[in-house]
């Protein structure tokens, strides 16, 4: 999805951002390799090692059925089968397996973000059900 955007922003961590012309870029294990115009050497391109990417929204491509930017769950509140509420939707961790959810609520849970564990995404009303126990 990146691999099509041609302007990156890119910014260390609380830092302001910087506009970055991309002029090849590739995935690589669970990340991307890119070049940017102006960053010719391995040591400038080394201090972008980590950084946080932004981009327009309007430049993403559109998302399908079931599919969400992780951005636009953030703060939704998180409900099981139950109707027990977990939390919120707090951010995400990628794993070796899946994404997790992060939800904090009286505790903290960490919900793998598969078809199985995420049965409905209802942005309009803020609530995402989960097939997930309370007590786990």
């Amino acid at each position: 999805m990146l691999a099509g955007i041609r302007e990156w922003q890119v910014r260390k961590d609380a830092g302001a951002r910087t506009a970055y012309t991309v002029i090849r870029c590739r995935a690589q294990g669970r990340g991307f390799v890119a070049e940017f115009a102006g960053v010719e050497t391995r040591e400038a391109a080394a201090k972008l090692t980590g950084a946080w990417l932004d981009v327009e929204r309007d430049t993403l491509p559109p998302i399908g059925e079931r599919e969400h930017y992780r951005v636009d769950l953030i703060g939704l509140a998180v409900r099981n089968l139950d109707g027990v509420e977990l939390g919120c939707v707090a951010h995400f961790v990628d794993g070796p397996a899946n994404a997790a959810m992060v939800v904090r609520g009286e505790r903290e849970h960490w919900l793998p973000v598969t078809p199985r564990h995420v049965v409905k995404v209802d942005r309009e009303a803020g609530v995402i059900v989960v097939d997930w126990p309370a007590d786990f």
